[in-house]
């Protein structure tokens, strides 16, 4: 056994120098840094491909976060576990990768999974991948999970010698070729894991519960599509917020795809029942999926999406960024409020301040930049232009906009004059809630959007490639007068 164990540390070692190498080579060759598109302060891979926010964890008086990273291309595949840290969630780190395909059970993949800290070391729960075809088919698959653990403080990662700690869901429950992304957490003296699977084209969460974190006994089944949510519920992750459970999902299979949103509910650990309201977006952009959070040692829960992209296509030597890390909580009707982490404070460099603005049918040119974060409050109660909002990656040639439809109460994010962007609107419904001030809060990060709406009820993430020159950023308002009570602009350090 213990030659094995040698070996498959040897192999799996030459796996991640290899993937490293084309890293560092691919990296050397292309300008990459000089990218006028890549975000400053995102978690952004060096070079390639990234999806999904792994193992997010803090762990060693640092925040970690794994990824999704194939090493090889711009595209998805070849998937390994790439690692960043950081002191402050905005400067990221990069530290070795931590997983690679090295063992007959991953050889296709180390797919999305957890990180929990156990007796010092740090532990890493992850989805192994085989496709069962030539053709690497999409139902092609057999996925299992694995372990892997550090004990030097998360540098480098041994994979248990008896992996798969999960072979198959039961066979009635769910299908072996779509059973991944394991998030494991502890409640009381037991651990507990949710998996997502698929079973007669219907998205599921399953449970399981460990004493040893190696031994898992299946529970039950927390959610399951009713045929309209999807065929496949992927990244599930559940936590507490007071004194009710939240469970996300990001369901494959819809027709809005990609989404992800979260149920609201109680999970009763000794029934394994959860129940549960009606699910609920948390992100309304065309670009956020696969989230996951963690608790800090600050007590926050902070939930880091994924930003896809299709980095070949737009000629780019990087392929994804995440979001900004968002601090989540619960109001009185249990929506859940998404808000920057308070460290964007951090980022602020020069600032600008106004008292009350009034636009009667007109633009007001108000900065030059794409790295800001602009907060403004708009008095609805006074307005009488039929729109008003936020131009920015703005030029002659182009630009986005954000802007308010008073007639039918919705918010709307205009792309559609950005050459780069495959994206025309995408509106926000806001009838659903009752309000009298519209408060915006926008950051902007050379090509990450993502805008905050009354203070965490409607977040939009958005990825836009608009052309160099196009920096200008005015308000607007047409067919009438709109009253902006407060406005904040702040340039971001880069």
């Amino acid at each position: 056994m213990q030659v094995n164990v040698l070996i498959s540390t040897y192999i799996h070692k030459s796996a991640i120098k290899k993937a490293e190498q084309s890293i560092e080579q691919k990296y050397n060759d292309v300008a990459t840094i000089n990218d006028a598109h890549r975000p400053t302060f995102h978690a952004t891979p060096k070079v390639n491909w990234m999806n999904d926010p792994n193992g997010l964890i803090y762990y060693n008086h640092a925040y970690h976060l794994f990824y999704q990273h194939n090493p090889f291309s711009t595209e998805w595949g070849n998937i390994h576990w790439a690692h960043m840290k950081s002191d402050n969630l905005i400067t990221w780190n990069d530290l070795p990768i931590a997983l690679a395909p090295s063992e007959d059970y991953d050889r296709d993949g180390c797919f999305s999974g957890s990180a929990i800290e156990h007796e010092g070391k740090l532990y890493l729960f992850y989805t192994s991948n085989i496709f069962t075809s030539p053709q690497g088919l999409p139902d092609d698959l057999l996925q299992q999970q694995c372990l892997a653990i550090s004990e030097d403080g998360g540098i480098t990662f041994e994979k248990y010698a008896r992996n798969p700690i999960i072979s198959s869901p039961p066979v009635d429950i769910g299908d072996n070729n779509h059973f991944r992304d394991p998030k494991v957490w502890k409640n009381n003296d037991t651990w507990y894991m949710v998996l997502g699977t698929k079973k007669n084209q219907r998205g599921k969460v399953l449970l399981y519960k460990s004493t040893n974190l190696v031994d898992w006994q299946y529970v039950s089944v927390l959610v399951e599509s009713d045929g309209s949510m999807g065929h496949m519920f992927e990244c599930p992750d559940i936590f507490s917020l007071g004194d009710v459970d939240v469970l996300l999902v990001s369901p494959e299979g819809i027709v809005d795809y990609p989404i992800s949103g979260y149920y609201v509910g109680k999970l009763n650990y000794e029934t394994g029942q959860f129940i549960h309201g009606e699910f609920k977006l948390l992100d309304y952009g065309q670009h956020f999926y696969a989230p996951q959070t963690f608790l800090d040692h600050k007590g926050r829960r902070i939930m880091i999406g994924w930003m896809p992209m299709k980095g070949k296509q737009l000629n780019k030597s990087w392929s994804g960024c995440m979001t900004f890390p968002r601090e989540l909580s619960l109001n009185e009707n249990q929506l859940l409020l998404i808000k920057p982490a308070s460290e964007l404070h951090e980022l602020r460099d020069t600032s600008m301040s106004t008292g009350q603005i009034q636009l009667d049918n007109e633009d007001k040119w108000l900065y030059h930049g794409n790295s800001i974060e602009l907060q403004l409050t708009v008095n609805l109660a006074y307005l009488s232009a039929q729109q008003f909002g936020i131009r920015f990656f703005s030029s002659d040639e182009e630009e986005a906009i954000i802007g308010y439809d008073k007639a039918n109460q919705q918010l709307y994010i205009d792309l559609s004059s950005i050459k780069a962007s495959p994206y025309n609107k995408k509106y926000i419904n806001l009838s659903d809630i009752e309000y009298s001030a519209l408060k915006l809060q926008l950051i902007l990060d050379r090509s990450t959007i993502e805008l905050f709406i009354n203070d965490g009820q409607y977040v939009f993430s958005g990825l836009v490639f608009p052309q160099e020159k196009s920096l200008d950023i005015s308000l607007f308002a047409t067919n009438g007068t709109a009253t902006i009570e407060q406005l904040n602009l702040y340039s971001l350090k880069q």
